[in-house]
């Protein structure tokens, strides 16, 4: 469980698949990701590896990759930059941490991330472009790499966004989370951090961004046990990021569903707009007694300029019983769409 909640900025996505500069400073020490000619040819291993970042797999050689550089660590896995030696294909690699390796239940859910990706085939997901097995035995995938921030990020550094940047990055979301859902995958931790914003192609002019939603490791299957208490007659374990969950995961009340990936997205777009969240407390105890008892606090509250059906839609979204929210992410994109129009 992740108990950050939107100013978790300082910390890198649990995926850790966007080039940052300033994050590959924090989170790596090492490389800067420009100098990529020096450290991104492949080559030998060199004896012992770990290079001069100390971090043991750092300038290693193995399994067709040269890894050049560590992005991000999380809680389950390490995410380093790397790129095919047959190619000189720059890629992310995400494996295991070695302080996992012995975990069955650990290794089980990495596993769980990789199969629930396979299965979802769209722009707005991060795809996995191939998985493998370390020569210390710890598995891997790969992952693109992009060049971008996250949705976080995005608003710490510019604030919140304009109405029309911020329509558009919810319409490629609850698109992701459509396809997600038509391959029965509900994410369960949607949050700032796991929203990637990739950089629009040179030429673009204003483009928005395109967005890609990230991170599967909390991600389950309705209806089928996961291996962390989640089966079709238990409500589950308390998983995801406590300022962006849903009353249902907060209280351990029902079952998880899509309906309750709707009520983050919602969550989402008000912090887009806003920079804050419809819940509040002095801290994170305070949150989810909001979340589960108190109604929102209205968007146009925080943004006069917001068109009040969009105070509507999002009020829906955040029902606190799943039923009396949108059918779907397809319904609740169409809402928005009307907005937009």
């Amino acid at each position: 469980m992740d108990s950050d909640g939107p100013e978790e900025g300082s910390v890198p996505p649990r995926s850790g698949i966007v080039c940052h500069p300033g994050r590959e400073r924090r989170a790596a020490r090492a490389h800067h990701p420009g100098a990529l000619d020096g450290a991104g040819r492949a080559g030998a291993r060199r004896p012992g590896g770990g290079g001069s970042s100390g971090d043991p797999l750092v300038d290693r050689t193995e399994q067709g990759l040269h890894i050049e550089r560590l992005i991000a660590e999380g809680g389950m896995g390490a995410v380093y930059a790397a790129r095919r030696t047959a190619t000189g294909e720059p890629v992310a690699l995400k494996v295991l941490r070695r302080v996992h390796a012995g975990d069955p239940g650990i290794a089980s859910r990495f596993a769980r991330e990789v199969r629930l990706a396979r299965r979802i085939d769209h722009p707005n997901v991060c795809p996995v472009l191939g998985e493998g097995r370390l020569e210390d035995g710890r598995p891997f995938f790969l992952m693109p790499l992009f060049r971008g921030v996250t949705l976080g990020e995005e608003v710490r550094r510019s604030g919140p966004l304009p109405l029309r940047r911020a329509l558009a990055l919810a319409d490629q979301i609850l698109a992701g989370l459509a396809a997600m859902h038509a391959a029965r995958v509900v994410h369960r931790d949607l949050q700032p951090g796991n929203v990637l914003l990739v950089d629009a192609p040179s030429g673009a002019g204003e483009a928005a961004p395109t967005v890609k939603l990230i991170d599967l490791g909390f991600a389950h299957e309705p209806g089928a046990d996961t291996g962390d208490g989640v089966t079709p007659g238990s409500p589950g374990s308390l998983v995801g990021t406590l300022r962006f969950m849903s009353p249902e995961q907060a209280m351990r009340s029902r079952a998880i569903t899509e309906r309750s990936d709707l009520f983050a997205a919602a969550l989402l777009i008000y912090y887009a707009l806003s920079g804050k969240l419809p819940f509040r407390g002095r801290g994170d105890l305070d949150v989810l007694v909001a979340i589960v008892r108190s109604s929102p606090v209205p968007l146009r509250r925080e943004r006069r300029d917001v068109p009040r059906v969009l105070d509507e839609v999002l009020t829906r979204a955040l029902s606190k019983h799943p039923d009396h929210r949108f059918a779907g992410a397809a319904a609740m994109r169409d809402a928005l769409a009307a907005v937009r129009a």
